[in-house]
């Protein structure tokens, strides 16, 4: 029976196992360098074509990576110490223990019979191949036992010529306070680590799951990398003793670099200027032949391409073997091709460019820009700035394209690239920033950075930026100097605990800083450590005191939340307060805010009111609505005394004005053209428009102007003045040219969603128009005798001001005396009355009166206002329904409402149309109820379309109601 079975186990191994040779043989001949491999992942989206020559660096921890069965990845290391204790187990597993089992067994039945198939087959090797070896699939897996855990693989070559794409596969089981991670890092000559970038931290109990780090481009120095692999604990200090987390098909993958570069770095163009783009290609793939640009417009269309052919000779730089270039970095070029725009108007546009050529994928990137000019209005500083909590370390990251976004992915952590005082300065200007909150944290020994922040600050100074120093906190190494319990104090109240300590590091500097800046922040815009410190009033007291040293008198600020209520006057003793929250507030709950805040503060004068003002999220709104969330916000902080508004990191990616690279995003130019139209303005107040489209009316003492928008597209027809531009947020200027309308001068405004700025409109015509009102809001339905209509409007110049005013109402109206001349002083108010019949065919309703002024100036003004006035009795309100019912019947249903104080009744004749008998109800309303009577007639469907007359009598009164019912389905 053994035999038997060992005889059938042997065929089946016979078999297999000739399988494994071939395997084998397989294996030997791709080779079996444990940390690469020449292949690309079939999931990576780019065509393995563009990169097929370009070596894949991948860790799967099979037998490959463990040549002298260890269960340790060969050539890796870990990291040891208090924190990483060797208890912590970490070693090669199989992900299914059972399967490997079944494996080995089957591996030593095979060792058993394996000296008789070598007798039969002479060229088998002495010792049989692991099925195991082959057939498990193994992973990195690391068990915690109180303590966390680092390691890194060896070190591998890198090219500047090339992008790379990480990815790696994590699981994690019962973790409560650590999280895994996984590092890319880069390496300089020496062995210094310069930069890494990490994936998203994996938490709690999560399934296999592939991370990514896509487009990371190594820094200048880097020539060699690796992957780091850490487990690491909560931010309180706390670390599990159990729990699991695995690591697997870790991959660094190369790809060509397509760069997208304008000749402004930063993607600011004046008007006029000629933007030159170029696309450079680093490691140029074979069969590359052009570059196809594109430029978008703000609205995603297509405005010019262009196809430019790369020259044979484009591609000049040579690499040794492991990849690098050779040439001098000045010409670490392989290929570059340029174009020309066209002209453009003011306005946001996007770059795109793509490698094409024979059997080539595309490989594509793209940038933006955005085309400037000066907006009209007066020189003088506003209120809105930024906070740039990196100096004038910019970032300038990639510009690449994602190449697959169907897995978690981390973005690349950019470089920050220093910019010169006189070009950030310049950058500032250009996009309307009135304020800056600079980071003012010097070293004590750093006398050249001490020395830049001075000339940067006396920049500010002479192009009359308003500058506020931020002492947020210290150099990473001058963090230990404080004495600070945990790096989680790395916070103001924290920092300046101990005078003792901070007044001497921050001596130098602010005895330098000081005499040029009077307004500082303690701590970051988010810092509100100082929120519930007992004793608050002599504290800030006294920090103000030591920072200004022999200085001139400081004005400190500190941070406070939204979510808590401003400490009154007599608790405070800092010059202003930066209040902010989240999630942002809407332009509603920010006025409501404000309102608030000042009413707690009128009772004295109080501390400064600075807000932060950042835009909503990109990832969760799109992009017409946080352009209006924006600029409404900015709107409402001119309604009240605010001193200055910030957007606290203009930088960030879902919530700021800059892309990665500092060139602009889509918010860039909305926030500009508020700030600079606005932003030295007062909020005044609106216009009734005959569209009902909501506004905002911005004025000075010389100057006005009008913000309107609309959810659905709507055009108002006013004069507003002779020489009227609109500006449309993207910083678009069009001439409003003046046309004729019923006898008058007007402009036609196209109103829609996004806001948009009207100005050069007359501040005293604007004035007039806001001033003018009708008090009776409703007049009686009392057929044929005479009625009162006072208007009142105002002179809002400080000269005297006379004219003439003409009312037109509906024809069924008749005015005793239709025109009235008038004449008003410097700043008053005049009311005057029009008397007014209604015809006996005058309806119950809503009526827009139109008024219209001629101004007795040099030119005359004439311009038409229009209020709406009901008619019907007052407190009485009709609703009407109509309804073809089975059958054919129509039924009409009326309703009346009774808001007044008396019971109101009525006579009611319902009139069809010509040929048609009428029905009559009689309508008694109590006050304050609702009475309905339904009207019926056969043949319903004849009546659709047409209209119905209700006549009713008032019972034991005068008033005679005429009402129009329209007959629907």
């Amino acid at each position: 029976m053994r035999r038997t079975t060992a005889t059938r186990g042997g065929g089946v191994l016979r078999i297999l196992f000739l399988s494994v040779c071939v395997v084998t043989a397989s294996g030997q001949l791709l080779g079996g360098n444990p940390a690469s491999g020449a292949e690309a992942n079939a999931d990576s989206g780019v065509s393995s074509n563009i990169h097929r020559q370009l070596e894949t660096f991948r860790w799967s921890f099979g037998r490959e990576s463990d040549a002298n069965f260890d269960d340790w990845p060969d050539g890796w290391r870990r990291s040891r110490g208090h924190r990483h204790p060797q208890y912590v187990g970490i070693a090669i597993a199989a992900h299914d223990p059972a399967f490997e089992q079944q494996c080995q067994n089957l591996d030593s039945a095979v060792m058993r019979v394996w000296p008789k198939l070598r007798k039969q087959f002479s060229g088998l090797p002495v010792l049989p191949p692991s099925i195991a070896d082959f057939l498990v699939d193994r992973y990195l897996r690391v068990d915690l036992d109180g303590g966390l855990a680092m390691v890194q693989s060896a070190k591998v070559n890198t090219s500047g010529l090339y992008q790379y794409r990480f990815t790696a596969r994590v699981t994690t089981q019962g973790l409560r306070h650590d999280h895994a991670r996984v590092e890319f890092v880069f390496y300089d000559a020496s062995g210094k680590e310069i930069e890494s970038h990490a994936t998203e931290p994996v938490r709690g109990t999560t399934a296999w799951t592939k991370l990514v780090v896509n487009n990371v481009q190594p820094p200048p120095a880097a020539t060699e990398m690796c992957v780091r692999l850490i487990v690491d604990g909560a931010e309180d200090g706390l670390e599990d003793i159990r729990g699991s987390i695995g690591f697997d098909d870790l991959q660094i993958e190369p790809f060509p670099q397509l760069q997208l570069v304008t000749n402004e770095p930063l993607g600011i163009y004046p008007y006029g200027r000629t933007a030159t783009a170029t696309a450079i290609v680093l490691g140029l793939p074979t069969g590359a032949s052009r570059v196809h640009f594109r430029l978008f417009d703000v609205d995603g269309n297509e405005i010019k391409s262009q196809l430019a052919s790369i020259e044979p000779n484009a591609a000049s730089s040579e690499h040794d073997e492991a990849g690098r270039t050779t040439a001098p970095p000045t010409t670490k070029l392989d290929m570059q091709v340029s174009w020309d725009l066209p002209r453009l108007p003011p306005g946001f546009y996007q770059i795109a460019a793509s490698l094409e050529g024979q059997n080539l994928s595309s490989l594509a990137t793209e940038t933006t820009l955005a085309v400037i000019e000066p907006l009209p209005g007066d020189t003088s500083p506003g209120c809105f700035g930024w906070t740039l909590p990196t100096g004038d370390r910019l970032p300038r990251g990639g510009s690449h394209r994602d190449i697959n976004t169907s897995e978690i992915q981390t973005p690349r952590n950019d470089y920050h690239e220093r910019i010169s005082p006189r070009e950030l300065v310049t950058w500032l200007t250009q996009l309307g920033v009135d304020w800056v909150k600079y980071p003012c944290w010097v070293a004590p020994d750093d006398n050249q950075q001490a020395n830049r922040v001075a000339e940067i600050f006396t920049r500010f100074q002479d192009n009359e930026i308003q500058t506020v120093g931020m002492l947020d906190q210290p150099r990473e190494d001058q963090v230990p100097l404080y004495d600070l319990r945990s790096r989680r104090e790395v916070v103001a109240s924290q920092l300046f605990r101990d005078a003792k300590i901070w007044q001497p590091l921050l001596e130098p500097v602010m005895t330098r800083l000081t005499l040029k800046v009077r307004k500082w922040q303690l701590g970051s815009d988010q810092d509100f450590s100082f929120l519930g410190r007992s004793h608050l009033r002599d504290s800030i007291n006294n920090i103000s005191i030591g920072l200004q040293g022999y200085g001139q008198p400081l004005e400190v600020a500190i941070c406070w939340p939204w979510s808590e209520p401003p400490l009154p006057e007599s608790e405070t003793s800092w010059q202003a307060v930066c209040r902010s929250g989240s999630p942002e507030l809407t332009a509603d709950e920010l006025d409501a805010a404000l309102e608030l805040h000042q009413h707690q503060q009128s009772q004295s004068d109080g501390p400064d009111t600075w807000v932060l003002l950042d835009p909503i999220s990109k990832t969760r709104y799109d992009r017409d609505d946080r352009v209006l969330d924006l600029v409404l916000r900015m709107a409402t902080v001119r309604k009240h005394r605010v001193e200055a508004a910030f957007v606290s990191n203009p930088h960030d990616e879902d919530h700021g004005l800059l892309n990665h690279e500092s060139r602009p995003d889509v918010l860039l130019l909305p926030w500009r053209t508020t700030a600079q139209l606005i932003g030295n303005l007062r909020q005044v107040g609106s216009l009734r428009l005959r569209c009902d489209a909501p506004n905002i009316v911005f004025a000075a003492a010389n100057r006005a102007v009008l913000m309107v928008w609309s959810n659905q597209p709507q055009e108002e027809i006013l004069y507003l003045g002779e020489n009227v531009q609109a500006i449309d947020v993207w910083g678009k200027t069009e001439k409003l040219p003046v046309e004729t309308y019923e006898n008058r001068q007007v402009h036609r405004i196209k109103i829609g969603k996004l806001p948009l700025f009207l100005v050069g409109v007359d501040p005293d015509l604007l004035a007039f128009r806001m001033s003018v009102d009708i008090a009776q809001t409703q007049v009686d339905s009392l057929l044929g005798q005479i009625q009162p209509i006072d208007v009142t409007f105002a002179n809002p110049s400080r000269d005297g001001l006379a004219g003439t005013m003409r009312i037109r109402g509906p024809e069924a109206w008749s005015f005793e005396q239709p025109s009235i001349e008038w004449e008003l002083l410097g700043g008053s108010t005049t009311n005057q009355q029009v008397e007014v019949v209604l015809g006996n065919n005058a309806k119950v309703g809503k009526y827009e009166l139109a008024l219209d002024f001629e101004l007795q100036t040099v030119p005359p003004k004439r311009l038409t206002v229009y209020r709406n006035v009901t008619v019907g009795p007052t407190g009485l309100e009709l609703k009407s329904t109509t309804r073809i019912l089975d059958g054919g019947q129509l039924r009409v249903e009326m309703e009346m409402i009774n808001h007044s104080d008396a019971t109101q009744s009525y006579d009611c004749m319902l009139f069809p149309q010509a040929g048609r008998q009428y029905q009559r109800r009689f309508i008694t309303i109590e006050p304050g109820q609702t009475t309905r009577r339904d009207f019926y007639w056969p043949d319903g469907a004849q009546l659709l379309g047409g209209t119905m007359l209700l006549i009713a009598r008032e019972q034991d009164g005068r008033r005679i109601l005429n009402y129009e019912i329209p007959v629907h389905q």
